[in-house]
């Protein structure tokens, strides 16, 4: 997923495992440039897990986790294509 940040453009990679569209597991990479970035993406990644797995991909849109919300932006971009993929 892709997002903008005061220092542009930035990268979040995510993986989710689903079953009957419910996540089951997920993981996230940073793809982070801006040194600033990279850390709010790792505070992102340290919470977001918890607030996704048992949920319905439906569901699933997040506004701020760990004290991040430009990457909850990246995350649901990226949740939005795995939905796109899902559904193909």
């Amino acid at each position: 997923g892709s997002y903008e940040s005061p220092g542009g453009n930035e990268q979040i990679t995510v993986s989710v495992t689903l079953k009957n569209g419910d996540i089951t597991s997920t993981s996230a990479t940073s793809g982070a440039q801006d040194p600033e970035a990279h850390v709010y993406q790792d505070m992102f990644i340290g919470g977001y897990r918890q607030l996704v797995v048992g949920k319905n991909i439906a569901d699933v849109r997040l506004s701020r986790v760990s004290g991040s919300s430009l990457t909850s932006q990246g995350f649901n971009d990226a949740i939005d294509q795995i939905k796109n993929q899902a559904r193909a």
